[in-house]
């Protein structure tokens, strides 16, 4: 199995668990203060990566730029997911709705990175959402 492969279903079922555990704490607690535990919760992950693999901040500052811009991206989508599932959104209804975003990727990919998209994969662009309201069918 490829290397990326392995982290890549990780990284699946860290998120699949954490739709979940997003949920559950919107049932207790305020978005606002979810939200906080959420933030919180990236300084010892900062600081264990930091740790195990050191980095340079020598970086231009365009790249610099681009990864605050991701981290604020990923931030505003976490808080208004919070928000949504406090407003009662259910977790097996708002999760495949929300972890459509890869499909906003594939496509901006494909504009802006001239990444190849092969008709399988326009294919799975298509059945993606078909498949969240399914999913989400009461």
């Amino acid at each position: 199995m490829p290397h990326w492969l392995l982290l890549s279903l990780i990284a699946l079922v860290a998120w699949g668990i954490t739709g979940n555990t997003q949920k559950l704490s919107t049932n207790c607690v305020s978005t606002q203060f979810s939200f906080l535990g959420f933030a919180l919760a990236f300084i010892p992950v900062a600081l264990i990566t930091v740790a195990l693999f050191p980095v340079s901040l020598a970086l231009p500052r365009d790249v610099l730029a681009l990864g605050v811009l991701s981290g604020v991206l990923n931030g505003f989508g976490a808080l208004t997911g919070f928000a949504a599932f406090e407003k009662g959104a259910k977790s097996a209804v708002a999760v495949p709705v929300m972890y459509l975003y890869p499909l906003i990727t594939v496509v901006l990919a494909y504009v802006f990175l001239n990444e190849h998209i092969s008709p399988a994969h326009w294919g799975g662009i298509v059945l993606a959402p078909i498949a969240a309201w399914l999913l989400s069918a009461d």
